[in-house]
């Protein structure tokens, strides 16, 4: 991605979207451990169907923040 990472990505996709579910994987995941203040569930690649489906449940059962009307 051109000019942004996937961290700064989701951020975008979530203010835009805030009730959206985020999920970043990486063969990097390591590096994006390191900045565990994004908030957004991780996936480590390789990762397998289960390791997908797992977490894609638990991003979809997380409560979610619901956008603000415009003002």
């Amino acid at each position: 991605m051109p000019g942004m990472n996937g961290v700064e990505l989701g951020r975008a996709v979530r203010r835009l979207y805030p009730g959206l579910p985020v999920v970043l994987t990486s063969g990097y995941s390591h590096v994006l451990a390191q900045e565990s203040d994004h908030g957004f569930e991780l996936l480590q690649k390789p990762y397998s169907v289960e390791a997908l489906s797992r977490i894609l449940s638990r991003a979809a059962s997380k409560p979610r923040r619901r956008r603000k009307a415009a003002e």
